[in-house]
């Protein structure tokens, strides 16, 4: 499931319509139709996020927010409001709402929030989990066996004292943000804090707020003035993540910082000194963003004074089986799980393209679902066997050719016929499975004289 979302909506129709949409795009939803109903049934360790409709009744949107982050100041609420009162709206991110969307609802515009909304929540999460284990003396763990990632901590290490700014390119859950922590420990920064800001997970019209800081009376619905994160950041480091997806306006506003040393808070007359080593990150290719004048050549220029890229873990493969044992000590608690040799092979095999992070998540569902206290072929995910299926672009096949040559179309029928056997008889499953259109196999099954009854498997 994509998370669980706590919908209050007065309207009956639009609620249900809403819920069903949701359900559709694979969150898992409760409604309420007011906002007391929505107090009661809030549990801030089971709702990732919150949609309420500004207008109702005896308590309207803009109260119910407050009630929540009040009770839940993690809380990410989203706002639906009318069209054309986006004023309204803003005022509610300011308030502390994540960000709006406007009536009649887009069903697509409002997936596409209801994510952001969650990857939100869930890295703010992990970031108090992970400032937690700092404060208890835990440093984040770089585990690396293989040559390319002892390059890159060894490049680490090298550039930690300076405060050159550094662009930490990579594909996502290869651990950016640990290696950002670690440049900041291993600094003479290291004793001031270290401040990290996912710049995708934020709504645009937040994020310079965020960033810089606002006065009191800067906008409305600033009550008192707010520190941005620069400015906590001070005589420390600020981590950037997903630097890609700046704004323009933000871009040329970061690009003074790292120029000036200066930052303008909204509101402000006069411009404020600041003393932050700036660390960015992004998954995407920014070379070609930039190509594209998407993203600002001379800001890419100052973020990109040291360029760090981290492989994927595909492309360190000697780093899986340690990574793997390093998870299973952390996830199994001091349990003696012993594991086979297939396992091992099947973790080498995969291709990883969720990275470290994928590896960590599935290490611990293993735990979580085997049988006993040794970790066998059948405990690992379908994906990850050997006999889930093959990269055809490597040239790799599942089977031996046969010395004396084979008859293709018996093969394709015979491929077709164990398909749907697996599938119980399901066309359209089978379609999905064989990766054809439903249309196709309807005309290989007509070609091969296959009737509609459920086949038997070839023997």
């Amino acid at each position: 499931m994509n998370g669980r979302i706590l919908l209050v909506e007065d309207d009956d129709s639009l609620r249900e319509i809403l819920a069903f949409n949701l359900e559709d795009a694979g969150f898992s939803v409760d409604t309420a139709e007011n906002g007391r109903q929505a107090l009661e049934k809030f549990d801030p360790t089971r709702h990732e996020t919150v949609i309420t409709d500004l207008r109702m009744p005896e308590m309207n949107g803009m109260e119910l927010l407050s009630e929540l982050l009040e009770r839940d100041p993690a809380a990410v609420v989203v706002v639906v409001t009318a069209y054309g009162n986006t004023e309204r709206a803003l005022e509610a991110m300011r308030r502390g709402a994540f960000h709006y969307v406007e009536k009649p609802v887009n069903n697509l515009a409002l997936q596409t929030v209801i994510n952001k909304a969650v990857d939100y929540r869930r890295s703010r999460r992990e970031n108090t989990a992970l400032k937690q284990r700092v404060q208890r003396g835990e440093r984040p763990a770089l585990i690396a066996s293989s040559p390319a990632m002892n390059e890159v901590l060894r490049l680490v290490d090298k550039v930690a004292p300076s405060d050159a700014t550094i662009l930490i390119q990579g594909e996502s859950g290869t651990g950016k943000e640990l290696i950002a922590r670690a440049i900041h420990e291993r600094s003479e920064r290291a004793d001031a804090r270290f401040v990290a800001i996912n710049c995708a997970a934020i709504p645009s019209e937040l994020l310079e707020s965020i960033l810089f800081g606002h006065e009191k009376g800067a906008f409305t619905g600033a009550h008192s003035a707010s520190e941005g994160k620069f400015a906590a950041a001070h005589g420390g480091t600020l981590f950037l993540d997903e630097i890609a997806e700046m704004s323009a306006k933000l871009q040329s506003k970061l690009l003074r910082v790292l120029q000036e040393g200066e930052i303008e808070v909204i509101g402000a007359n006069q411009p404020v000194s600041v003393d932050v080593r700036v660390l960015a990150a992004t998954h995407q290719n920014l070379k070609e963003r930039v190509d594209r004048g998407e993203f600002r050549q001379d800001l890419f220029f100052r973020l990109n004074v040291i360029p760090l890229r981290i492989p994927p873990l595909r492309e360190r493969r000697e780093d899986i089986p340690v990574l793997f044992r390093f998870f299973l000590r952390h996830h199994a608690e001091g349990e003696g799980i012993e594991v086979d040799r297939a396992v091992d092979d099947a973790l080498l095999k995969y291709d990883w393209p969720g990275n470290v992070r994928e590896l960590q998540n599935i290490v611990e569902r293993m735990i979580l679902l085997r049988d006993g206290a040794r970790l066998t072929l059948a405990d690992v995910p379908d994906i990850l066997r050997p006999d889930a299926g093959f990269d055809v672009d490597s040239g790799a096949l599942p089977f031996q050719l046969p010395e004396g040559g084979l008859d293709l179309m018996a093969l394709e029928k015979t491929i077709i016929l164990a398909a749907l056997a697996k599938m119980d008889g399901n066309q359209s499953a089978t379609a999905r499975y064989l990766n054809i259109p439903r249309h196709v196999l309807l005309y290989r099954l007509e070609k091969y004289e296959v009737d509609d009854d459920e086949p038997d498997a070839p023997k």
